[in-house]
């Protein structure tokens, strides 16, 4: 979970923009500004590692600036050479050009991590050559790129660098998850869809209006939004990445009446000793053993209702001989094409329908086997969905496997909505999920069937919560609420403990985030008791990552509820359970209970993160009206503990790798936070600090402000109000040490800076 910057809502570009954060609102809205000025051989380079996030912000300038005046190209990875594909663009649509210059923003740099050394060095010595290519481009371009790959750039394409007009670096949004699945704790047909909204957001500084000591100004920290986290499973031996895609992506299945349920183990116990696979492959669909064809089975293809249905092995045959030229090692496309053979050879037949769908739901689990061993493609992800949509139309007759069935895919929607697919298709897929999820819902009562009712619902839920990124997000999350709440309503508690959590959780994410939109003491107050609920069924001596997970979410519901209730401050409420200064306690509390178990030692990303939020929680419980003087000194010094805590784990991350880790909270926005707390420790009036403490107090913020600048491009708020707290800080300087302490500040100050610094001054 992140913090939330300030209680009041962030401005606002549009409808569509409320999605995203007011920092990466403005960022997009000055990006779109600089394109739409039509300057020619311009090179905008445009971070960001939240592939979801980013997706959204490409379609919202493909909409807003409109073909053909604005072209999106996909990185060719076999000859990686952008600027190529731009001047072959222009080649082929020369007659379509007029005299205004044309933009271009080119996708698909990430992939290009998995691919071989010599192909990323193609990459980099193209762009290193673009002297040759920028004359002949009549236009702009966006390249859009993952921040490890932008410091590769700056090292190794030193002139592709040097010639880039802007930088902007959007930081994560909330991102849509799916939880690890407790199906290895469960029978065949459990799969989780639990989701949670996960990292990461980054807003602009904000004032907090607060009466502060004489010479202190209304300063407030740059304070990161830290979002409600993903549940996982409950915790095992086993590493997250050693969890199947399939797993990841479900929860449960609806379940199939026991009788046919035991025929159904029944037969795949004795037919699976003769597949490929082997016994240790997890299946989490059994496909029912096909029926007799005779005379109890009067159905068959000779109706007219089934002649539609003749030749609905022909389009996926044609969509497996496409996928074979593409994969030709993958195994699964040859066997469904044996399996395709043999359901023509039914039909030819005329073989019971229940025959036929039987055969088909073998296809799906075919399918189902690939998908469980991780990273299919898109191409295996497409079959898979024709599949299952072929197969439910064999199923109509057969309610129980039919709701099965559009389970299924709905999450095979799901799953398709986070593959490397087009950024208008991500929502396209959400909705095709959605209208499945609510189509098996029309066949089912809760009072028949309440765990398979209680699944869908679930999984309703996080689609609704996934599709808030893209559209509505008020209305969608609204959604995902009541599609939680009904799942937790007619879900056994005590029975199914263990997706009671998961549900609980991801109902306080989704209550969390709809906060941010509409009622937010209301929805703040309910995600408090969901995380409580989710609470009471872990303990931390069996579960400690995910008691410690939702202890981190309930402690910033409680600091967000604070920031609310902050801005109507009430007197009497002063030393109540619901003042801001009792709720920044419990703030505090909880993440110090969650980083009992998020040491540095086991999780140092998560230390980190919950150090982060527990300084700040510090700092504005310092900063509260409310709070003594003599607590004051005292509180800041645990918010600069903490902040230390977290720059000291991060840099013993980077240490490891050749670049800044992945992170869930902005590093540079608690270095200048770090700065900010030692500033007013130095300048507070009621502490009894020596001549020589505040001088070094006073050195450490401007240190630590100096270090945030290097984050932050020199256009950003964040750059420009850093420049505004080092201006303060040698205000401070001189102030307590004169014309010398003055002196002293701006020799530290680098010579770049100091222009502007001396006309802040």
């Amino acid at each position: 979970m992140q913090f939330a910057d300030c209680p009041t809502p962030a401005i606002v570009m549009n409808a569509a923009a409320y999605s995203i954060s007011g920092a990466n609102q403005k960022l997009y809205s000055r990006l779109k500004t600089s394109l739409q000025l039509n300057l020619r051989r311009q090179i905008f380079l445009a971070v960001c590692d939240d592939l979801e996030l980013r997706s959204y912000l490409v379609a919202q300038l493909q909409t807003a600036l409109s073909s053909p005046r604005f072209v999106s190209l996909n990185l060719n990875l076999s000859d990686p050479n952008p600027m190529a594909q731009v001047s072959q663009w222009l080649s082929q649509h020369g007659n379509e050009l007029t005299s205004h210059a044309l933009g271009f923003q080119i996708l698909g740099v990430e992939h290009l991590t998995r691919q071989p050394a010599p192909v990323q060095k193609r990459f980099l010595t193209h762009l290193q050559a673009i002297e040759y290519y920028l004359p002949g481009i009549n236009g702009t371009i966006v390249l859009w790129l993952p921040r490890p790959w932008l410091r590769s750039l700056q090292q190794s394409a030193p002139a592709f660098w040097d010639w880039h007009t802007a930088l902007f670096e959007f930081e994560g949004d909330p991102t849509p998850l799916r939880s690890i699945s407790q199906a290895r704790l469960n029978s065949d047909r459990d799969r989780n869809t639990d989701s949670a909204i996960a990292p990461f957001q980054k807003l602009s500084a904000s004032h907090t209006g607060q009466s502060q000591p004489s010479r202190s100004s209304n300063l407030a920290p740059v304070i990161p939004v830290r979002y409600p986290e993903v549940l996982t499973e409950p915790f095992t031996e086993a590493a997250p990445e050693e969890e199947s895609i399939w797993d990841r992506l479900t929860y449960d299945l609806a379940h199939l009446d026991v009788e046919e349920r035991q025929r159904s183990r029944a037969g795949e116990a004795m037919n699976r000793r003769g597949e490929e696979k082997g016994e240790n492959s997890k299946l989490t669909i059994s496909p029912t053993k096909p029926p007799r064809v005779g005379k109890d089975s009067p159905e068959n293809l000779q109706s007219s209702k089934h002649l539609p249905l003749l030749h609905s092995t022909s389009h996926l045959t044609k969509r497996i001989m496409a996928a074979i030229a593409q994969e030709p090692t993958l195994a699964e496309h040859q066997t469904a094409l044996r399996n395709l053979q043999k359901i023509e050879q039914l039909l030819e037949h005329q073989a019971a329908r229940k025959t036929i769908a039987a055969a088909y739901l073998n296809l799906s689990r075919l399918y189902r086997d690939r998908l469980e061993q991780g990273n299919p493609s898109p191409e295996t992800l497409d079959i898979a969905i024709a599949v299952h949509e072929t197969t439910l139309e064999w199923l109509q007759d057969n309610p129980p496997q039919w709701i099965d069935g559009a389970n299924d895919l709905g999450n095979l929607y799901w799953m398709q909505s986070h593959s490397p697919v087009t950024a208008d298709q991500q929502p396209v897929s959400l909705q095709k999920a959605i209208q499945t999820y609510t189509s098996a819902l029309h066949k089912i009562t809760p009072q028949a069937d309440p765990v398979t009712y209680a699944m869908i619902q679930n999984n309703l839920g996080s689609a609704y919560g996934d599709l808030a990124h893209y559209q509505d997000p008020a209305n969608n999350l609204l959604k995902s609420v009541e599609a939680y709440e009904l799942a937790l309503r007619y879900r056994d508690s005590q029975a199914d403990t263990a997706r009671d959590a998961a549900t609980q959780n991801n109902l306080g994410t989704a209550c969390w985030n709809l906060a941010q939109h509409q009622q937010p003491i209301a929805r703040l107050n309910q995600a408090i008791a969901a995380y409580h609920a989710a609470l009471q069924h872990y303990t931390p001596n069996c579960e400690p990552m995910h008691y410690a997970m939702i202890q981190n979410n309930l402690g910033t519901a409680y600091w967000n509820l604070a920031q609310h209730l902050k801005s109507n401050p009430n007197p009497k409420l002063a030393h109540s359970t619901v003042s801001p200064a009792r709720l920044l306690q419990l703030a505090i509390a909880a993440y110090h209970t969650a980083l009992h178990y998020r040491t540095l030692e086991a999780v140092p990303a998560s230390f980190a993160a919950t150090q982060n939020n527990l300084g700040t929680a510090y700092w504005n419980l310092a900063n509260l009206k409310t709070t003594a003087h003599h607590d004051r000194g005292q509180q800041l010094q645990q918010a600069i503990n903490a902040y230390e805590a977290a720059i000291s784990a991060v840099e013993a991350l980077s240490a490891q790798t050749e670049y800044l880790p992945a992170l869930t909270f902005d590093v540079f926005a608690t270095y200048n936070n770090l700065g900010l707390s030692y500033y007013q420790l130095a300048i507070d009036l009621h502490s009894s600090l020596t001549a020589t403490q505040r001088q070094t107090l006073l050195e450490s913020a401007l240190n630590q402000h100096l270090q945030a600048l290097q984050g932050w491009e020199p256009l950003s708020d964040f750059y420009q109000a850093t420049l505004d707290y080092i201006t303060h800080t040698t205000r401070a300087f001189h102030s307590e040490f004169g014309i010398q302490g003055q002196t002293l500040a701006l020799s530290k100050i680098p010579a770049n800076l100091l222009p502007e610094v001396m006309r802040k001054l």
